[in-house]
């Protein structure tokens, strides 16, 4: 088993003449989820797994009260967890009412004993490709323009084969489009099939 991980650029500006940095970021597409443990958990002791995930939820409920109270909450082996508070606006006196403060997330501090048991894994750079390539909306609409010479309709997936983004990438590009009249639905809401609008990619071939 190894942890998969992939390069990131940086998000601060570049220096003229000066190289790009990056920063590794693991890349995980699956998330286990309290059945999953349970089944596991189940399956390395005696308690039947209905029974593991019941624990699980009430073990849940009581850290959720326990935060509620400022408390702090360690688990032997696993960590300490804690309510984190953020200030809604800048504080310029300490008499400043309560409801300019807000919860901001839940922290969580590793035991030593995880953290060992963690570093000793293995690093790999991913198979997957989670970056989208940087493309100009020029480099786009080339792209486009060369697609539909050659196929009448458009799918959020061929925009990610097309253009080498990721999902997410392919979907937010396809919505600017939309906005500018590039693109239109012909499907469904849920299950859309785009073409090129009118005046755009010179399509020309038959619509359906």
């Amino acid at each position: 088993m190894a942890i998969q991980f992939e390069f990131y650029k940086n998000p601060q500006p570049v220096k003229e003449g000066e190289e790009p940095s990056y920063h590794p970021r693991v890349v995980n597409f699956q998330h286990v989820t309290t059945q999953r443990l349970a089944r596991e958990i189940h399956m390395a002791t005696t308690f039947g797994k209905s029974e593991v995930e019941a624990m699980l939820m009430e073990l849940s409920r009581c850290m959720s009260n326990h935060l509620r109270e400022g408390e702090r909450v360690h688990l032997d082996g696993i960590g300490y967890f804690q309510i984190t508070l953020q200030a809604t606006e800048p504080i310029h006196s300490l008499t400043t009412r309560a409801d300019k403060v807000k919860l901001k997330s839940i922290s969580f501090q590793a035991d030593r004993d995880l953290k060992s048991s963690c570093m000793a894994t293995h690093l790999r750079r991913s198979k997957y490709k989670p970056h989208s390539a940087s493309l100009t909306e020029e480099e786009i609409d080339r792209k486009l323009t060369e697609y539909f010479a050659t196929h009448p309709v458009l799918t959020r997936s061929n925009m990610q084969s097309l253009c080498c983004f990721t999902q997410s990438m392919a979907s937010r590009q396809i919505r600017r489009l939309k906005a500018e009249g590039k693109l239109q639905n012909i499907g469904k809401p849920t299950q859309p099939i785009y073409v090129a609008g009118s005046g755009y990619y010179e399509n020309k071939l038959r619509r359906v």
